[in-house]
């Protein structure tokens, strides 16, 4: 049975924390420091010299991990080192649990943090990108790591993200969930297009672009203005607004949408809002993050960055 933590610490979801395999004996971390030195120097000799340390000691620490891991690592030959299949896998591990462990020293030593954050694609793209210098000056000491999907529902489930922005009604179990605006829907399309509705009844006559596959935001919009007779249901579904909103660009159809997410489009003019109605879905952009991590400082400060940014409009 694998042993668990009992008191896992905070950032960690509850999930297998193999406990016994992570205290097994290993080799020194000095080892393995020796070993990347040689297999990216091709030498015991230079990464010797790059170490500061003597020729016997680095082929010494590399045979101590042969004979942990019962396998050569390096094809000796007068003319230097090369990896065998084995030492080739093990230098992708050793390089990555160095690297994070260098950086988790540089953060702690330059008083820096990492947030991971989340963010639906075209929120990415079309809202955040636009900020981001100003989102970065305003976190000196932050490292972003930024990831997109077009999943709207909040999964902490696997630890990897800090945080994430999320479309919803801001209401997740044991989640704290930060306003940033309401999401507010307008047709869009070429001038072309655009040009050729006369009124709201003209949407029959079009092809209905949809960001997602329930086409609610187009249900929505019509019912708002009393568009009862066209049916929501037709027209060329998408997974990501910002697919849609191209497809929308390229004369495909007419796109439902934030006109946040279309700003430089329709400022630009490849996008235009054929109608003045504006309706709110009753959705709106969150920053989710769990109740546990609401108290640390870099959470806390992304978090007070992006209300701003968003309030600045």
């Amino acid at each position: 049975m694998t042993e668990q933590t009992k008191n896992p610490q905070p950032g960690y979801a509850a999930r297998a924390y193999p406990l016994a395999d992570l205290t097994r004996a290993l080799p020194p971390l000095t080892a393995f420091q020796a070993f990347v030195a040689a297999a990216e120097l091709g030498s015991f000799n230079r990464a010797a010299e790059h170490l500061c340390r003597t020729q016997g000691a680095v082929s010494r620490q590399v045979q101590q991990l042969e004979a942990h891991y019962r396998c050569a690592l390096f094809v000796r030959r007068p003319s230097g080192l090369t990896l065998t299949t084995e030492g080739g896998a093990l230098l992708t591990v050793a390089v990555d649990v160095l690297t994070q462990l260098a950086r988790h020293a540089h953060a702690h030593v330059h008083g820096m943090s990492t947030l991971t954050v989340r963010l639906p694609s075209t929120f990415a793209i079309r809202w955040l990108l636009p900020r981001l210098s100003a989102l970065n000056h305003a976190l000196p000491r932050t490292e972003l790591r930024i990831h997109t999907s077009a999943d709207d529902m909040p999964d902490f489930a696997d630890a990897d993200f800090d945080a994430i922005v999320v479309r919803g009604t801001g209401s997740w179990a044991g989640m704290a969930a930060i306003p940033l605006f309401d999401e507010c829907l307008t047709p869009m399309c070429t001038r072309e297009t655009g040009a050729s509705l006369k009124s709201i009844a003209d949407l029959a006559h079009v092809t209905l672009l949809h960001p997602a596959r329930n086409r609610d935001e187009w249900r929505c919009w019509l019912d708002a203005v009393g568009a009862t007779r066209i049916d929501p249901g037709t027209g060329l579904v998408f997974d990501t607004l910002e697919l849609t909103l191209t497809a929308a660009a390229q004369g495909h159809g007419v796109a439902i949408g934030d006109p946040r997410m279309a700003a430089d489009r329709l400022e630009a003019g490849t996008l235009v809002a054929p109608f003045p109605h504006v309706v709110r879905n009753g959705l709106g952009y969150y920053l989710v993050y769990p109740v546990q991590r609401a108290a640390q400082p870099a959470i806390q400060a992304l978090a007070e960055v992006l209300t701003r940014l968003a309030r600045d409009g």
